[in-house]
């Protein structure tokens, strides 16, 4: 079984790019971020067509999260437990089938809007996500529940993970109380698949469009796939489609992977 993570920037925008992955790689699941699309304007035909069920939890112009699976989906939950604001955020989408639970993450940037770099709100809030995600996570596990979970992540986990770590200590991407919440993730009995099985170093999954990150190799990692515990003698493989950052018209992300017996 083949599962690939991608924040697409864009699922209507990234359409050329995406269908050449799924003819080329034939994944069983794909998770995407980032699809910009509600569920009126999600392209659930052309993924038919190519042979994918889709759920989405969609939100118009931004956010948004997907899985594209071969196989029927059960049990769809688009809210993310204990965070049924208001105005909800598309950030999770969590499915089943065959016995695994899976689940598609755009966890929250949380830097402060260039207008008020003193407004912690959004940093207030990805600490809370966190916190909900990592509660449902653990309660998922201790039902034991197979899990898979991949997404857009948006913490720089460790030092090696970005091209120059002191122009980000400020950041919101790797300050020490996110990494903290990164940690209690981590921590959870499950598996970074990527940093299993990579040998290329750095690991980078994200290059900025700005100041010509891509030919500079001023990347990050900010996506990952990780499995149960339970899941770790089924893993084969796992790595990141890194030349796609290169493709014409890509996404600032490129998709991470992973096999399974």
């Amino acid at each position: 079984m083949q599962v690939i993570s991608w924040n697409v920037a864009s699922v209507r925008a990234r359409m050329p790019l995406l269908k050449n992955l799924l003819s080329e790689q034939k994944p069983d699941i794909v998770f995407l971020q980032e699809v910009k699309a509600t569920h009126e304007t999600f392209p659930f035909r052309e993924f038919s067509e190519m042979g994918y069920f889709s759920v989405i939890s969609g939100q118009k112009s931004f956010n948004g999260v997907a899985i594209l699976s071969r196989y029927p989906l059960q049990e769809v939950l688009t809210v993310l437990p204990g965070t049924q604001e208001e105005i909800p955020q598309a950030r999770f989408i969590q499915a089943k089938n065959q016995g695994i639970t899976f689940i598609s993450v755009y966890v929250p940037n949380g830097n402060p809007p260039e207008k008020d770099p003193t407004d912690t709100s959004r940093l207030d809030y990805k600490l809370k996500w966190l916190d909900h995600l990592n509660a449902h996570l653990l309660s998922l596990l201790n039902q034991k529940q197979s899990l898979i979970i991949g997404g857009d992540f948006n913490v720089i986990e460790k030092d090696s993970d970005v091209y120059n770590p002191e122009l980000y200590r400020s950041n919101a991407l790797m300050l020490p109380t996110v990494r903290d919440h990164f940690r209690t993730l981590t921590n959870l009995p499950i598996c970074s698949t990527i940093r299993s099985f990579s040998q290329e170093k750095p690991l980078y999954s994200f290059w900025d469009f700005q100041g010509g990150a891509w030919y500079k190799n001023n990347g990050m990692l900010l996506d990952h796939i990780f499995i149960s515990n339970d899941l770790k003698p089924r893993l084969k493989n796992a790595g990141i489609f890194k030349e796609m950052r290169g493709a014409s018209k890509p996404s600032d992300h490129v998709p991470v992977w992973c096999l399974l017996e």
